[in-house]
């Protein structure tokens, strides 16, 4: 399932031959609002890793709508770990002058603890500039230097970056400055690049000129790749294991089973037997009672804290959760491994292993061949959320999977609905929903934290942002009982909806809370078709609607049926009726691979959902 495109003849040719689509030449953006006349970072690295890194922008101002965004700028650096110092800042006027940046215009948000304290979650100082007088024609210079003192990793540098052809970037330059005898693996695409080696220092550079933006006509960016856009890489990391195994050795020791894990280890499997079930209630245990706090603190990025602060404080990052679940696996005598992920949109690793690829840490059981987030309170034991699914692994040592599992393809929802249509137009029945997989995990999440207040007006409300006068009643299975399955019934009774005794029509569809109605699946068919991978998974989604029809109401016809059987997508519909009664059935299945969906692939099962399309828009004639 995926948001439906169309495609054109062409794509769809080319689909046929077994040939790559052509893409439409990118179109010039002609209504800038803003270019950067200069962009530069120089970076200077010493054999221990620590850096100097100066930064230099020149952002001129072409219309008065952007002129808000091009007057802030803010700079983040960790207190702990580096030293920002702002070298320049002014405006300067389009005759020339230049207005500095006055100290009143700066603008700090510190994070530390009281009293002089550490902080606790997060050290990440915020500097907020605000250039004066700021016109159109003029522009903002802003250099600036930022000198890390104890980097995440010793002895080790990354970077990496990309520049957006949709912005105007008039000359951009990047260089790093490192030992010679630093090994650095570097790639870059789109720009141009030089190297040179003088006595014990090796300088690379890499300069891009954007001067004519395109537009970027990309709507899905579910499915990203390094490359897409003009950028670089550079790193002294020889490999993604070796990134693994730096992160592996210092959060190890992190993992120990002191007395106190050991205590609680045994009293979370209290009575429970076996290596599964103690995984469970364990993993069960940290991802219910430790909250998650995203932020690090300065080396804390990449070492996690100690247990006894996680666990007295019930908080932790995706590291904390990790080692202490870890720790407590290892106190019952079951072995575990912290792997890194990539929690967001990367789903192949770049060529050169750079440390902004890896944003995530989870843990891997290998006796039970189970990859679990504890991080995520929701996910159910053995199931993993969608950001980290069907991703490659960074493993400290040989032997465990290469990706996390894919979609189990067990979404899918059943939806009944019986309602009879007054004389008068109003509608009254009950509806039954029962979903699972992925369908039933959202719709699960959609009541959790619902007030049995709330609850007791959830089905007027509903109705109300349906814009249709009405009430109703709503009971649900337990959302806090943590599993992918959910179910709810309901009854409502409207106010008149449709007019009765002029001709009419009324299509069919879910009354109230859907996850997954069949509509759904043909909502974008007829949007551009997609030109990049994306997010899909296969599901299955079925509807059955009994209406019972007014004495008053003269029906002229009914849909048609339509049924069929692909490769990709089933699907088949069908309406009868008996006297006053309508039967209605709609039940589709998509058999989409999970996760990633080729450009290919998705411009042929949006072909293939045309029909669905066409049903969708069938409706009941009467007077």
């Amino acid at each position: 399932m995926k948001k439906m495109l169309k495609i054109g003849a062409a794509t769809a040719l080319a689909v046929m031959l077994g040939l790559p689509a052509l893409a439409a030449p990118p179109r010039p953006a002609t209504d800038l609002s803003a270019r950067m006349e200069l962009y530069s970072e120089q970076h200077v690295v010493a054999e221990d890793g620590s850096e100097v890194s100066t930064y230099r922008q020149v952002t001129k101002l072409l219309k008065a709508d952007a002129a808000d965004s091009v007057r802030q700028h803010q700079i983040s650096h960790s207190a702990s770990a580096q030293k920002l110092e702002v070298l320049d800042a002014f405006t300067r006027k389009a005759d020339g002058r230049r207005i500095k940046v006055p100290k009143d215009n700066y603008q700090l948000r510190t994070a530390s603890g009281r009293s002089g304290g550490a902080a606790m979650f997060s050290d990440w100082n915020q500097t907020t500039l605000v250039f004066p007088d700021l016109q159109v024609g003029d522009a903002t210079e802003l250099t600036y230097r930022i000198v890390t003192r104890q980097p995440l990793f010793p002895g080790k540098f990354s970077r990496n970056g990309e520049f957006n052809r949709g912005f105007a970037f008039d000359r951009v330059s990047i260089s790093v400055d490192a030992p010679a005898s630093m090994k650095l693996l570097h790639k870059s695409w789109q720009m141009d690049f030089s190297e040179k080696v003088t006595g014990k220092r090796q300088l690379l550079s890499w300069t891009l000129k954007n001067s004519a933006p395109v537009i970027n006509e990309r709507r899905d960016f579910s499915v990203y790749e390094l490359g897409g856009e003009p950028g670089y890489a550079v790193s002294s990391f020889d490999s993604t294991r070796e990134i693994a195994r730096r992160y592996v050795e210092r959060a190890t020791p992190k993992a120990a089973v002191t007395p106190r894990v050991q205590a609680l280890a045994d009293e979370v499997t209290k009575g429970v037997d076996g290596e599964r079930a103690q995984t469970q209630a364990l993993y069960d245990w940290v991802s219910r009672e430790i909250g998650y706090a995203g932020n690090c603190v300065g080396i804390g990025a990449v070492v996690p804290r100690d247990l006894a602060f996680v666990i007295d404080n019930r908080m932790g990052d995706c590291k904390d959760h990790a080692t202490l679940l870890q720790a407590l696996l290892q106190a019952k005598g079951i072995t575990s491994h912290q792997v890194l992920v990539n929690a967001g949109n990367l789903y192949k690793l770049p060529d050169v292993p750079v440390l902004s690829m890896v944003n995530h840490v989870i843990n891997y059981v290998p006796t039970v061949g189970l990859f679990l987030d504890s991080t995520d309170a929701d996910a159910p034991f053995g199931q993993l959320p969608i950001q980290v699914q069907d991703k490659p692994v960074l493993a400290a040592v040989e032997g465990l999977p290469e990706r996390t599992p894919h979609d189990d393809g067990r979404a899918s929802q059943s939806l009944v609905t019986r309602f009879e249509i007054g004389a008068d137009g109003s509608m009254t029945g009950d509806v039954e929903l029962k979903a699972q997989g992925r369908f039933g995990q959202q719709l699960r999440l959609s009541f959790k934290g619902v007030g049995k207040d709330q609850l007791d007006s959830a089905v007027k409300r509903y109705l109300e942002g349906m814009r249709v006068s009405g009430d109703g009643s709503i009971e649900t299975a337990d959302p806090l009982k943590r599993g992918d399955e959910f179910d709810y019934r309901a009854k409502f009774a409207t106010k008149p909806v449709l007019r009765i005794g002029v001709a009419g029509a009324f299509g069919m569809g879910p009354i109230l809370f859907s996850p997954a109605p069949v509509a759904s699946y043909v909502g974008g068919v007829n949007q551009p078709a997609p030109e990049h991978p994306v997010l899909c998974f296969s599901s299955h989604s079925d509807e059955r609607y009994e209406i019972t029809l007014p004495e008053n109401m003269q029906v002229l016809s009914i849909p048609e049926g339509v049924a069929f059987n692909g490769p990709l997508v089933s699907y088949e519909s069908r309406y009868r009726r008996e006297g006053r009664v309508l039967h209605v059935s709609r039940s589709i299945t998509d058999r989409m691979p999970a996760n990633i969906c080729s450009a290919e692939l998705m411009a042929t099962y949006l072909e293939a959902l045309k029909p669905v399309l066409d049903d969708m828009r069938q409706q009941v004639l009467y007077k």
